[in-house]
């Protein structure tokens, strides 16, 4: 992950708060925006890998990235997708008895902004000016995950695709046919034969 040569990521993350955070000043801004970080992140690169124990968040204002689970028989598989204006982090959880984490990677190169945990956390918790957008960040982030386990839960390749092309056409015109494969929780020659049988709705 390397430092990002430009102030847009921070000035989109502005524009993005300014939505619903009311108290915004200039003063409030500045302090925050300097416990933040503007990152670059290439192609197939992890997003927290110069950390040991990731607790970030990263703030996506341009590219893809992806949460995967490499599972015990090597298989990789994607839980779901983040594009500008997402936030993510990865998850640590435990399946099966072992402990695991959701690893973030990027799709294409992403450009984002890095925030600290323990201020996202305190605004969730203690409130505060920022409070508001957190809160209306983790409630659209609860309602994706609805989505996201119903169609899960159904588990077919029609449905997967139909879903990336309703909430993620980028991810469909920009991500390598291998993530989308891994997204339907196919092999990538299952996803070919699929294309090639694909008639749409």
């Amino acid at each position: 992950m390397q430092p990002s040569n430009s102030t847009a990521p921070l000035q989109a993350l502005r524009k993005d708060m300014s939505k619903h955070c009311a108290d915004l000043s200039e003063e409030l801004w500045e302090g925050f925006a300097r416990q933040c970080r503007e990152v670059n992140i290439r192609k197939r690169n992890e997003v927290f890998t110069d950390q040991p124990k990731p607790n970030d968040l990263l703030f996506v204002t341009r590219g893809i990235c992806a949460a995967q689970l490499a599972l015990s028989d090597g298989q990789v598989v994607i839980s779901r997708f983040f594009e500008a204006g997402d936030l993510c982090a990865v998850v640590r959880f435990t399946h099966m008895g072992q402990h695991t984490e959701n690893s973030i990677v990027a799709v294409t190169p992403v450009e984002g902004v890095i925030i600290p945990l323990e201020i996202w956390d305190s605004a969730q918790f203690e409130g505060g000016w920022l409070a508001p957008y957190t809160r209306h960040k983790m409630y659209r982030q609860h309602l994706f995950e609805i989505d996201m386990l119903h169609l899960k839960s159904v588990n077919r390749t029609d449905v997967s695709y139909e879903f990336l092309k309703e909430r993620h056409p980028t991810v469909l015109q920009e991500a390598p046919q291998t993530v989308l494969a891994q997204f339907c929780g196919i092999t990538p020659e299952g996803f070919s034969r699929f294309l090639r049988n694909y008639t749409g709705r």
